[in-house]
């Protein structure tokens, strides 16, 4: 019966040690991600560029129309750098950072692929100015891996 005691507790303290192992390696990469981003210096945060992407008439009207179910939604950001390197790795020319906004929407839950309806913007981190934006209609399957095709909805 003691054995058991033993190997329970080992098991437990082995957890335990487990978790805060986890704990700390999750602070550390949220440190060290917080002083990658302190140094872009960007006018314009993730969240700002979505809120810019969403209200352009056109995007609003697509999202008004097409989107109805919040659930089924995915919202993604991705920081586009625009940075010249020489040969050896030195930077010859800063570029412009850019937002790459991401809002899909599928229209049901069905457990196959169908479609998504997809807009994409992309705004300036410098001046928050709208480059460009497209709204449509596109397969899953044509889509990136991490839209809802990958998700629990199927």
């Amino acid at each position: 019966m003691s054995m058991q005691r033993g190997g329970l507790f080992l098991l437990g303290a082995v957890v335990i040690i487990v978790n805060l192992g986890a704990i700390g390696l999750f602070y550390a990469n949220s440190f060290f991600q917080q002083e990658d981003n302190s140094e872009l210096n960007l006018n314009i945060s993730g969240s700002h560029a979505v809120e810019i992407v969403v209200n352009d008439s056109g995007v609003a009207t697509f999202i008004s129309i097409n989107y109805k179910y919040p659930d089924w939604r995915v919202v993604k950001t991705t920081l586009i750098q625009d940075t010249l390197y020489d040969i050896n790795g030195s930077i010859l020319q800063g570029g412009n950072n850019t937002w790459k906004v991401e809002i899909m929407e599928r229209p049901c839950a069905c457990s196959s692929i169908k479609d998504l309806y997809v807009v994409e913007g992309y705004v300036s981190a410098d001046t928050g100015d709208l480059l460009d934006v497209s709204k449509k209609t596109v397969s899953e399957a044509k889509y990136e891996k991490t839209t809802c095709s990958s998700t629990p909805c199927h």
